[in-house]
């Protein structure tokens, strides 16, 4: 449902909570990691940054418990017979129009290779469900050089912005190292913005703030564009445009959601977290298993909004801190929010946990079992278990049940009352349990 970041030599699964990098080492003794490892894992690792302390990450979240309170709500009506997909982007009130926001700005992976010449584009109108009044959405057009034909057309989004932001921080703490990844989506941002205030992606660090500033933004690439034509018109140029007038103009914002009014960027971004604390209290449904889940959630996403509001340059001192096993700022920040689940090649299961924070590597695999919902519900009614490699190389349950076909197809129907793998365990507990799909 939500795009992989960086599928290269790693991924980053947004909202999911799960890094994967090739390798065979363990998280354990990143210490001994090979270069190539370290680089690809901080990349992800960043990913993971943006995914709590951004106003795109927090969306993330949003929707995707938006998503699974409208499923739970069909599923309570249905007589526990349900068929699939369910479309989130036809769903009612606003979840639907969260889903067709969410898709419309996060931008085309197209092969391109330059771009050439940009332009906003009225893509649809969404509908302000405290009014009905209609709100156009606009994007920006990247018309490109393509590879096959003259000219192609992308939107310019939220994965161009994440996937150059953390490309960027790579290379600068790892700089020896051949950069492989593609022109689209990694490298097309700093194309953008040169191309409206020249020579602007000179200054390293100050571009990182630049992408940091538009992804507190619901709409990310028309955010930059806008920004950067702003600051043009009024005589900024690549040396006047600093990280600290990029920060103080994103503190001095107003920001509206919907016809409600106006909030400071302040109060936004702390609403914005609370609502995501608040979904996924829901997800967890106030189940005393879970209650270390959800401190967990809830104290990483504080953490966030104190690095977010207090520390806004965190990034750019990541950037130069150098190799991340002696980077005192990364190890500062591992320290305070953890890891993610945290994969290699192999398929072992790995997880760091937050300072002064008690949860285990089994209760941050059920999340990532929990997170996989979404996915099962706007599917067909096929769905292939991401844990089964997992599963396979460590057997679940009271009587150590294997994996088998079913994990491939519809993984909800192994469950057993008291021999459930960790996706079923989620399934029990959701109230799923005599749930039929069709």
């Amino acid at each position: 449902m939500l795009n992989r970041y960086n599928i290269t030599l790693g991924f980053y699964e947004p909202a999911i909570f799960h890094i994967h990098t090739r390798g065979t080492s363990r998280l354990k003794n990143f210490n001994q990691w090979d270069v190539q490892q370290k680089s690809t894992f901080l990349h992800e690792y960043v990913h993971y940054l943006q995914d709590i302390t951004t106003i795109q990450g927090l969306n993330n979240y949003y929707i995707l418990g938006e998503y699974m309170r409208y499923v739970t709500k069909i599923i309570k009506s249905s007589s526990n017979i349900i068929s699939l997909p369910i479309n989130r982007f036809t769903a009612n009130h606003n979840v639907g129009q969260n889903w067709i926001a969410y898709s419309c700005v996060m931008g085309d992976k197209k092969p391109v290779k330059n771009v050439l010449s940009y332009y906003p584009k009225y893509v649809t109108d969404l509908i302000d469900e405290n009014n009905g009044e209609k709100i156009p959405l606009n994007v920006v057009i990247l018309k490109c050089e393509g590879y096959n034909i003259p000219y192609q057309e992308i939107i310019f989004g939220t994965i161009h912005i994440m996937e150059g932001m953390a490309n960027l921080i790579q290379n600068l703490v790892y700089p020896h190292l051949q950069d492989a990844s593609p022109y689209n989506p990694y490298h097309i941002a700093v194309d953008v913005v040169d191309m409206i205030i020249p020579g602007f992606s000179s200054n390293k660090l100050t571009l990182i703030s630049l992408l940091d500033f538009a992804l507190q933004h619901s709409n990310p690439g028309l955010a930059l564009v806008g920004y950067l034509e702003k600051k043009r018109s009024e005589g900024y140029n690549a040396t006047s445009l600093t990280s600290d007038i990029i920060y103080n103009d994103l503190m001095q914002e107003k920001v509206c959601f919907s016809s409600l009014s106006p909030l400071s960027f302040k109060d936004a971004y702390i609403a914005l977290a609370d609502a995501a604390k608040d979904v996924m209290k829901d997800y967890l449904g106030n189940v005393w298993y879970w209650r270390n889940i959800d401190k967990w959630f809830q104290t990483i996403i504080n953490r966030g909004i104190g690095l977010r509001l207090n520390a806004p340059e965190l990034f750019q001192q990541l950037a130069i801190g150098g190799d991340i096993t002696s980077n005192d700022v990364f190890l500062k920040i591992f320290k305070e929010f953890g890891s993610p689940i945290v994969t290699n090649s192999p398929y072992n299961f790995d997880f760091i946990s937050p300072k002064n924070v008690f949860i285990t590597k089994e209760e941050m695999i059920n999340i990532y079992a929990m997170m996989q919902f979404p996915r099962v519900f706007s599917s067909n009614g096929t769905f292939s278990c991401p844990l089964r490699k997992y599963c396979q190389n460590k057997p679940c349950g009271f009587h150590k049940q294997k994996v088998d076909k079913r994990c491939l197809t519809q993984p909800w129907t192994r469950m057993r009352k008291w021999n459930r793998c960790y996706f079923n365990t989620w399934w029990y507990f959701k109230g799923f349990k005599n749930l039929i799909i069709r």
